[in-house]
């Protein structure tokens, strides 16, 4: 068995909404951040609610494909039934085999299984909570390649570590791949995560303040596909963080050791990765 990683990519998804779009919509949806129970018994006034704060921000999700191959071939019997009752033999390409009682009466033949598992699984997994997400919207938005992770730091939106690390969903999604199966001889075994991006997706914040009330309530638009949510109430401060590819990235041997504990199993990082890594660091 061998794994081998492919690509490892960090993109910006464009959001598809301006701010001040984003800003009318979630005006549009600012009683759901105060909960059913005060929409239906209260009806605030137009100046009675107000906006607090506004924060853009981009959010991480891993987006990953991996393709197990296995080429193998098994011995099997194959018990082949005979209805007529007359019958004491069967002669397959000159070779005889006897019709045993049953029930059902039947005959045996023994052949050579030749087999091939391709299968491929393609996720996208929130890098915050590590919950699996159904995003198409997300997968078709325009997006910019990240190349140089220290600037990754946009003047005007806040940019948010990811919480669920690389290996993880590796791991993860290979053990998914990694199945039983019986075979006298593997002709090829492998698991190739043909990419790993992780994309940061924008998402507007705007938190309201119900004065009469004395409530507050944040109200979360999705930049790409402008659905609206609860927020957490919890808004970040702008941190200039440095990323780096390595953390972000962190794949190693103890990757495939943490999914087969003790198995001998070879990781391999893609050609041009190493390249890139190798060349950072001489220059360093």
């Amino acid at each position: 068995m061998e794994i081998t990683v492919s690509e490892q990519k960090v993109f910006l998804v464009a959001a598809r909404l301006t701010p001040e779009q984003a800003r009318e919509r979630a005006w549009d949806h600012k009683m759901v951040a105060f909960g059913s129970l005060s929409r239906l018994l209260h009806r605030p006034k137009g100046d009675e609610i107000t906006v607090a704060a506004i924060e853009k921000r981009y959010e991480p999700v891993w987006h990953l494909a991996a393709r197990k191959r296995l080429v193998f071939q098994r011995g099997r019997e194959y018990r082949v039934p005979v209805g007529d009752a007359t019958v004491r033999a069967v002669t397959v390409a000159g070779t005889d085999y006897p019709v045993a009682d049953g029930p059902p009466r039947h005959f045996i033949v023994r052949g050579v299984e030749h087999c091939t598992d391709d299968v491929r699984v393609e996720q996208l997994v929130d890098a915050r909570s590590g919950a699996e997400l159904q995003a198409p919207q997300l997968l078709t938005a325009a997006r910019e390649e990240v190349e140089d992770l220290a600037a990754l730091a946009p003047a005007d939106a806040v940019v948010v570590p990811p919480e669920v690390k690389a290996s993880q969903v590796v791991q993860r999604l290979v053990q998914r791949l990694l199945t039983p199966y019986e075979a006298d001889q593997v002709f090829e075994e492998g698991i190739q995560v043909e990419f790993l991006h992780l994309l940061y997706r924008p998402v507007f914040a705007f938190e309201y303040v119900w004065q009469a009330r004395g409530k507050r309530g944040v109200v979360e638009l999705d930049g790409v596909t402008g659905e609206a949510s609860v927020g957490t109430g919890v808004f970040q401060q702008q941190v200039r963080r440095i990323f780096n590819r390595e953390v972000l990235f962190d794949l190693g041997a103890e990757t495939v050791n943490l999914v087969v504990p003790g198995g001998a199993i070879p990781l391999k990082i893609g050609k041009a990765i190493m390249d890139r890594q190798r060349s950072k660091t001489g220059s360093a």
